[in-house]
């Protein structure tokens, strides 16, 4: 009993040296599979769950969490902030290069039709000025998302779409004009470098339209007001937060004190530090949700006239 005792006092002690805590416990993909339907509904629950998965399974992570909500049959104000809520914590959690993939993965899995919403959302965050970061910084990490989105979205639907979505996250939040060429230099083929920059006037200046009807998708009718609520608001200044990987990128982050008014269109919300608060009345993971779908376009064949 006494020797049962000493192991005991030994390995607590071992484990208080170096650091080891029962919240760092990585769990088995086994186990955070049977999470990732509480995940996208308890802000909680994908914080948790989230930092306990390892490095390598992350991205699957993402994929899963963005299709469990794709399948919450809820209004789409509910789902648009599930949406931004999910993909900002996640980003937030991921560190290194994976944090570039994680982001590539939400671009890639979120409905086309919720891109514009959760791309405002993102760009609010991605923000060059606010993070103070040099036009070399800024560009050295929108061209790392954008190489690695490009591959992703290869396998993806409409990639010509989802990769303009994720040009446009940073092009908002930058005044640096020769950015966008060096962005559009990144896709895949001259095709799609046309059609993206065919779509980004518009789409910089908040019209979808062209960009979802080369999708064959109609914008989504969400009520600001409802989504806002269900996002969260800040009435106080919060810190701005980018997606760094390397040491060398580190800057000393703004703050910014912010109105909860606004519209979705300004920037009411900079900052994924603050703690998001999800929406609820997902319980049935497995039911379908599928909206009305509008009467099929003609193919499309170029980028729209503007």
């Amino acid at each position: 009993m006494k020797f049962v005792t000493t192991i005991c006092a030994i390995t607590v002690f071992v484990f208080t040296c170096t650091g080891v805590r029962a919240d760092g416990v990585q769990l088995t993909r086994s186990q955070w599979l049977k999470k990732v339907g509480a995940s996208v509904m308890d802000e909680s629950v994908l914080t948790e769950t989230f930092t306990q998965v390892a490095e390598g399974e992350k991205v699957e992570f993402v994929q899963r969490a963005m299709n469990a909500i794709s399948r919450m049959p809820v209004e789409p104000e509910r789902k648009a902030a599930a949406f931004v809520n999910t993909a900002v914590s996640c980003i937030q959690a991921a560190k290194g290069d994976t944090r570039y993939h994680v982001i590539a993965e939400v671009f890639a899995t979120v409905p086309v039709p919720f891109l514009p919403v959760v791309t405002e959302e993102l760009s609010k965050r991605f923000n060059q000025e606010f993070n103070k970061l040099s036009d070399e910084a800024y560009e050295e990490i929108a061209t790392s998302v954008i190489e690695i989105a490009v591959k992703r979205n290869e396998r993806a639907d409409d990639a010509a779409v989802r990769n303009t979505f994720v040009a446009l996250a940073f092009l908002r939040g930058t005044t640096n004009k020769a950015l966008e060429d060096k962005l559009l230099a990144l896709m895949p083929d001259e095709r799609t470098n046309r059609l993206v920059a065919g779509w980004l006037p518009a789409a910089l200046n908040g019209d979808y339209t062209s960009l979802l009807a080369a999708a064959d998708v109609e914008p989504l009718a969400i009520s600001t007001d409802a989504y806002q609520r269900l996002v969260g608001l800040p009435n106080v200044g919060q810190r701005l937060f980018l997606i760094q990987s390397s040491s060398s990128l580190e800057q000393t982050f703004a703050e910014a004190w912010i109105s909860t008014g606004g519209s979705l269109s300004q920037p009411t919300d900079f900052g994924m530090n603050r703690v998001p608060r999800l929406p609820v009345g997902y319980q049935n993971q497995s039911t379908s949700y599928r909206s009305p779908r509008p009467p099929r376009r003609p193919p499309f064949c170029g980028p729209c006239q503007l």
